[in-house]
């Protein structure tokens, strides 16, 4: 039986060497993604906290950025507890072309828009079928825009981000997703996310070690041994202490990229994607065009107090209630998002969204991308996600120098010579 796994896994592992390579390589690259572009960019998100000096609120900061971007439409604010960090204002930037730069604007990777996140349902409207992000225009997303960076103390546009992503991060998250070949690489890096999952399942298989005394040499390396033996060590032993966080590095993967992947996960959780719930309107009809945004942002800080930030949304119709959204205080995912709806004019709390309310399903097709990137736990995860990609990075390799040991090896058993010899005239 293991001649049958050993064959499965060489065969695959041959077919998704490559990908794998470059999906490994790629990814060392975007783990600390956002830690790498704050050190970069500074002025984008912290300033110095001026002594005695009170915070502008968010109208003033609003009518600031109008008057410098009059024909520019705010779509929300995002405020952070940290009293040293910037307000961001996400906007639609009046300049941009259709499909542009816009369209891939807004916060930096894994983060919505202005819009509620993490809610597995639209306001008012379906449910994302992936219990993902919020819908519009039924392709499952809210409106995104370009991010102004904002001092709160002076209402000084810092930086102003139309490009999602550093361009080296562009490419590498374009090289990791679809290999920079579009929907045919995309399609090519979920197959390999299938086969990983495969020839992790049988790698685990083919180390089990028959008898107790095999254990203690599959769970180290022998660092002084022969090039064969070492190389064998290195593929065979840390392919073990990797393995449970490859697969689930693979099955996360295949999640964000498939539907019948998602439609699995409901399925095996015995669950259904969160559905609609219709937002309420502000208690008074005909609300006026001012909107009392430090109003609901009070009452959110007050609903949500241990929140590391908070959003606050424009509404998109005059009777339409403000949504304050705060990291779910759930363990594990702050990902998702609690929404409040407070009235427009008042401030006054109308009802909630708790993202411990959605379907376990829901919840755990929302857990996919911060597993998959190691955000899960903050930094500590991120380095966990960081060593297990830079050490896959070698399975490729120590894989292909066993297999030709192994094949130099059967050609010297069956007397084939390795090199071809003349024939004599």
């Amino acid at each position: 039986m293991k001649v049958f796994f050993r064959r499965i896994h060489l065969y695959l592992a041959l077919a998704a060497g490559l990908v794998f390579f470059i999906q490994c390589l790629s990814g060392t690259v975007l783990v600390f993604e956002e830690e790498i572009t704050h050190a970069l960019r500074p002025e984008r998100y912290t300033v110095s906290v001026p002594v005695g000096q009170p915070r502008l609120s968010l109208a003033q900061l609003a009518s600031q950025f109008s008057q410098e971007h009059p024909k520019d439409k705010i779509l929300g604010f995002k405020v952070y507890a940290d009293q040293a960090r910037t307000v961001e204002l996400t906007y639609r930037d009046s300049k941009a072309k259709p499909g542009g730069p816009q369209g891939e604007g807004g916060p930096p990777r894994g983060e919505m828009g202005a819009g509620q996140r993490g809610e597995g349902r639209r306001a008012g409207g379906k449910a994302d079928g992936r219990g993902g992000e919020p819908g519009k225009g039924g392709k499952g997303r809210p409106e995104r825009g370009s991010t102004a960076y904002l001092n709160p103390y002076t209402g000084q546009i810092t930086a102003l981000q139309k490009d999602k992503q550093l361009p080296v991060f562009k490419v590498a998250e374009d090289l990791h997703r679809r290999l920079l070949a579009g929907e045919v690489g995309k399609a090519l890096t979920g197959i390999a996310a299938i086969f990983i999952v495969i020839i992790t399942a049988t790698g685990i298989v083919l180390w089990w070690p028959k008898t107790r005394a095999m254990l203690t040499d599959r769970l180290r390396v022998k660092w002084g041994a022969s090039g064969k033996r070492l190389t064998h060590d290195l593929h065979v032993v840390l392919g073990f202490y990797t393995s449970l966080f490859l697969l689930g590095l693979a099955l996360t993967g295949l999640i964000m990229s498939y539907q019948w992947a998602t439609k699995g996960l409901f399925w095996l959780t015995n669950s259904q994607p969160t559905t609609a719930l219709p937002a309420p309107k502000s208690a008074a009809p005909g609300s006026p065009r001012a909107v009392a945004y430090d109003a609901a942002l009070r009452t959110g800080q007050a609903t949500y107090r241990a929140a590391d930030y908070w959003r606050v949304s424009v509404p998109k119709d005059s009777a339409a209630a403000v949504a304050v959204s705060a990291p779910s205080p759930l363990p594990l995912r702050h990902m998702g998002l609690d929404t409040l709806f407070v009235d427009r004019s008042t401030g006054a709390a109308l009802g909630q969204h708790l993202y411990a309310r959605q379907t376990a399903g829901a919840q755990l097709r929302r857990m996919a991308k911060p597993l998959h990137t190691g955000e899960i736990g903050g930094l500590w995860t991120k380095i966990i996600a960081f060593v297990v990609t830079l050490v896959s990075l070698t399975f490729p390799v120590t894989g292909v120098l066993m297999w030709l040991n192994r094949t130099r090896k059967k050609n010297k058993r069956a007397g084939v010579p390795l090199v071809a010899q003349p024939v004599a005239g």
